[in-house]
């Protein structure tokens, strides 16, 4: 993808002279644009000369993600205060800040590439036999590379938190920061206003005008029984809606753009980029935090730090960097030659939102098919005037949140994603190539798509009961550490994803809308369950356990709970138990998995550890 490089821009146009001033002039236009889009004036610049020149910090932040941006600008806005924001990655990129796109991250510089360890119970369906998980190594993290979908889960998950003994974390006290970040853009009304703020800095908007797909996806929901949801983010989750996102004038509304863009310019505030923290350097002899080994452009450096160590890297830098710094479970240490500097469950109770994908197709007239020709008009209609089909989400915002035990129940155990792409959309973007799945899987889903609009519903189970765990590959903190998912390991969750098949994803089918709009349902034959009859359950399970897909939320491996739980690693202040200077925060300190997508609720974190970081020194 063009770079924004302004003086590269001049040359290029130079180039182009000869063709004429209107010419020149429109190429000037658009490159101007693009600049103005993501280029690099938009976010704080890099701050190595600063750091080496006087690496001392009151705070300092690992991982500008989601929670870290946050905690970044929060913490910055007391002017004596001094901020370091370490990120591993650069800057957002056309691609990332284009919200259509958001597919295209998926194996690029901005992402970490991760990917799970193979299992014999899931991931079949993959070259390695290994779930890919996406993060983001950008400015934003995985808020720059995500679905944009403002999701906060539900109130009991945050009641759940406080009953286990983690005072101040219940829904009504959490309610606030969910308020203080949010820009709120939808509609206001008595059932909702209550929830919602219109002060913060992140965007929350309702696009206005529902996709005619998205209006079939909702009546099929509301014939099967669902409630058409106007705000599963209020009083109630339950339902079939269209998302809430974060999305500003046709761009991605990161927590970099949010949280870290306005405050770009302050004194205080320092962030140093493509810049990997590989070691937390504590006093000799003690476990207070004394500062932390960077790694940047081939050279180490250490930063002081005079009051606190921030830890938001996420559920898996965040414990991967504690344990090369000798906090962790005592065996796997040793087993490492890791000097030992307090015994931790951290990288334990491991958790995400499994999926497995239905596919739907329906006749498409040949005009709506995906071309490299109609891309670049696209994106030349983004870049030039903010507006067209890559500036927003549609038609893939609708979700849907049931219970499908106990249909009157306030909790769901599923959780649906609609995702609707045009016939050949994957010869420009190929999802399951992306993904890394089999050519099996890849060419099945090509000749899906080849002429029809392919309707994908993503069933996901978002109360797992399976746990799984992050420990080091090696002393070397450039290489990834080992991700055990461990998917389906505990037989409640696998009953679940089945009975949400049964009970929903087979049944659009029948409804008057998808029939009307002629959307049937279509399977990838594929080998390994052939000899499964597909109305039954040993069917569903094995093409479970064959298409399984993360939708990157792992959290919970930082837990939070007392310090007389010894299977938490920080207490209700985020504080790691047993080490001075030094919290985590991020998702990795979710005790339980929330029922939705995880960003929203991990910024309400980063808002609520900056409040708590505050309090405590000014007490102090």
């Amino acid at each position: 993808m063009w770079e924004c490089d302004p003086e590269m821009t001049t040359n290029i146009v130079s180039t182009y002279s000869m063709a004429g001033p209107m010419f020149t002039q429109a190429l000037t236009s658009f490159f101007a644009a693009q600049c103005a889009m993501y280029g690099d004036h938009l976010w704080p610049e890099d701050a190595t000369e600063k750091v080496l020149k006087d690496p001392d910090y009151d705070f300092v932040v690992i991982g500008a993600g989601s929670a870290g941006s946050v905690v970044a600008n929060r913490l910055s806005e007391i002017p004596n205060w001094k901020v370091l924001l370490v990120e591993a990655g650069g800057n957002p990129t056309l691609n990332t800040e284009t919200p259509q796109l958001f597919y295209n991250n998926i194996g690029t510089p901005q992402d970490w590439a991760y990917k799970t360890e193979p299992q014999d119970s899931a991931c079949r369906a993959y070259k390695t036999k290994t779930c890919a998980w996406p993060k983001g190594k950008v400015l934003g993290g995985s808020s720059s590379i995500n679905g944009m979908i403002y999701v906060r889960g539900n109130k009991v998950d945050y009641d759940e938190w406080a009953a286990a003994g983690n005072k101040g974390w219940s829904y009504e006290e959490v309610l606030p920061y969910f308020k203080k970040s949010e820009n709120f853009l939808g509609v206001l009304n008595d059932d909702n206003k209550k929830f919602h703020g219109k002060a913060g800095y992140l965007n929350v908007i309702h696009e206005p005008e529902l996709h005619d797909i998205e209006k079939v996806i909702i009546k099929a929901g509301i014939e099967l029984g669902l409630t058409n949801n106007s705000d599963y983010n209020a009083a109630s989750q339950i339902g079939i809606a269209q998302a809430y996102m974060n999305i500003q004038k046709g761009k991605r509304h990161s927590t970099a753009r949010a949280f870290l863009n306005p405050v770009k310019d302050r004194t205080n505030l320092h962030v140093i980029k493509n810049t990997l923290a590989t070691k937390i350097i504590f006093k000799p002899g003690t476990k207070i935090v004394n500062g932390v080994l960077l790694y940047n452009n081939g050279k180490d450096i250490s930063v002081n730090v005079r009051k606190e160590l921030i830890l938001s890297g996420g559920s898996i830098n965040s414990p991967q960097l504690l344990l090369l710094s000798g906090i962790g479970p005592k065996k796997h240490l040793e087993e490492l030659n890791i000097d030992l500097i307090e015994n931790l469950p951290v990288g334990e109770n491991l958790q995400d939102h499994v999926f497995v994908p239905v596919f739907y197709i329906a006749p498409a007239p040949v005009e709506f098919a995906v071309t490299v020709e109609n891309t670049t008009r696209n994106l030349v209609d983004l870049i030039v005037h903010g507006k067209g089909p890559l500036s927003g989400f549609q038609p893939h915002r609708v979700l849907a949140f049931i219970n499908i035990t106990d249909p009157k129940s306030i909790l769901p155990t599923t959780q649906y994603h609609f995702i609707v792409f045009p016939p050949k959309m994957s010869d420009i973007l190929d999802l399951f190539d992306k993904h890394g799945s089999t050519d099996e899987v890849i060419n099945k889903f090509r000749k899906i798509n080849n002429k029809y609009f392919t309707s994908i519903i993503y069933t996901t189970l978002l109360k797992p009961k399976s746990r799984g765990k992050i420990l080091l590959k090696s002393k070397n903190p450039f290489d990834h550490p080992l991700i055990y998912a461990n998917y389906f390991d505990n037989v409640e969750d696998m009953p679940i994803i089945i009975k949400s098949f049964q009970d929903y994803v087979l049944k659009f089918g029948d409804t008057k809308s998808f029939k009307d709009f002629g959307f049937k349902l279509i399977w990838i034959d594929l080998e390994a369950c052939k000899s499964f009859d597909k109305n039954t359950e040993e069917f569903l399970d094995c093409y479970s356990r064959e298409m399984t897909f993360s939708l990157d939320h792992p959290t919970g491996t930082c837990k939070m709970g007392p310090d007389s739980n010894r299977t938490a690693v920080v207490d209700s202040e985020l504080k790691v138990h047993g080490v001075k200077g030094l919290r985590v925060i991020d998702a990795s300190i979710m005790p339980s998995i929330v029922r939705g997508n995880t960003n929203a609720p991990t910024i309400m974190i980063g808002e609520k550890g900056a409040d708590m970081v505050k309090t405590f020194w000014f007490e102090e």
